[in-house]
């Protein structure tokens, strides 16, 4: 997982806070502060805390002997004016010039070193991976894993199931209902029986009666 907007934006602040350092080295104190405040909260930014406060020590160990051995330069380079000032009464000799233009040698180096930190913050600020090549080294090995390893993100909580509407009592009511047999055919008589159907009919009586047949003579 990748850090989150605000992680970049506090590790990338302890890079660049060395700016602060030109004042009254204020840039450690926000480093060391940013580390104190996030150390429980995000690997990331403490890591990248730790990394800038160690970078930060080491520039401001290593600049502070620079510049105690230019002063030690610019001492030598003035002894003959010291042993034989008699020389060098409207001029000091060359040897200071040249000493004083050693000065160069630890501010370019502070500038270098702020530019450097100015990368590293626009790095992770960006979220890519960075690590100063001796203090994120340093840091790797105290805290025990790569110092640019983004923290893990806490695993999202699943939204809960929409619950469904409740349906109204009378919806139940009607559902619950039962349903009404459906209505049984009216019987129909059967039919009378025709005529083709009936009895051989009896002869009809109203028949004309037949003639008498003769009767014989009893004479």
């Amino acid at each position: 997982m990748q850090p989150s907007s605000d992680e970049r934006k506090l590790a990338a602040l302890a890079h660049a806070s060395i700016i602060a350092n030109i004042f009254n080295l204020a840039g450690l104190f926000a480093a060391l502060l940013i580390w104190a405040l996030e150390r429980e909260r995000s690997a990331f930014v403490r890591a990248h805390a730790m990394q800038a406060l160690l970078y930060q020590g080491m520039v401001l160990l290593f600049s502070i002997v620079l510049v105690a051995m230019w002063g030690v330069c610019l001492v030598v380079s003035l002894l003959p004016a010291a042993l034989r000032p008699d020389l060098y009464r409207n001029s000091p000799p060359n040897s200071f010039w040249i000493a004083l233009l050693g000065l160069i040698i630890p501010l370019g180096f502070g500038l270098l070193a702020m530019l450097y930190a100015l990368y590293g913050a626009y790095q992770v600020y960006r979220g890519q991976p960075f690590r100063y090549p001796l203090a994120g080294r340093i840091v790797n090995d105290a805290v025990g894993k790569s110092p640019v390893k983004p923290a893990t993100a806490p695993a999202p909580v699943a939204a809960p199931a929409p619950t469904p509407d409740p349906v109204p009592s009378t919806t139940l009511a009607t559902e619950a209902r039962p349903i009404p047999a459906p209505d049984a055919e009216p019987q129909t008589p059967p039919p009378p029986p025709s005529n083709d159907d009936q009895s051989p009919t009896q002869p009809s009586t109203d028949a004309e009666p037949t003639a008498d047949a003769p009767t014989a003579d009893t004479t």
